[in-house]
């Protein structure tokens, strides 16, 4: 794994994705010791992301109920997986999601480095998608609803 900031966003994440976690399991999943996971756990509480520690034997780390960050970061392939499902529903044509599809295609762009950038263009350039054409009383209609 990489420096400590990334080890800190990554403990952010095990902490959001489990209800408890012991600082032996932080510290095996991040490949540090327990000593490094408690500092990572103040850096956490420095920014204000509320950490409750419970001592004893089936104790651990855990976010206060309720307390929930979007994703940090994404990887490249989650950042490639969600630029293709936003071409996929873009293909959809439903007026109703344009503007939006497009808003977060831009956000990401902005936030991808310039090699993943390309490469996701390149995809949309060159791939065809062909979906199946909804019948045209139920286009858009059926899709906002199940969504």
């Amino acid at each position: 794994m990489s420096g400590p900031t990334v080890r800190v966003l990554t403990l952010l994440e095990l902490l959001q994705s489990h209800h408890r976690l012991s600082g032996t399991e932080l510290a095996a999943q991040l490949g540090v010791d327990k000593r490094t996971v408690r500092r990572y756990i103040q850096a956490l509480e420095a920014l204000g992301i509320p950490v409750t520690t419970e001592q004893g034997r089936d104790g651990g780390y855990m976010l206060v109920a309720g307390y929930k960050l979007p994703p940090m970061m994404f990887t490249h392939e989650e950042t490639l997986a969600l630029s293709l499902g936003l071409l996929a529903a873009k293909k959809l044509n439903l007026a109703e999601t344009e503007a939006a599809i497009s808003s977060v295609q831009a956000k990401l762009e902005r936030v991808m480095p310039a090699k993943l950038k390309s490469r996701t263009r390149l995809i949309a350039d060159t791939i065809n998608l062909m979906l199946p054409e909804p019948a045209p009383a139920s286009r858009g209609v059926t899709v906002i609803a199940v969504a």
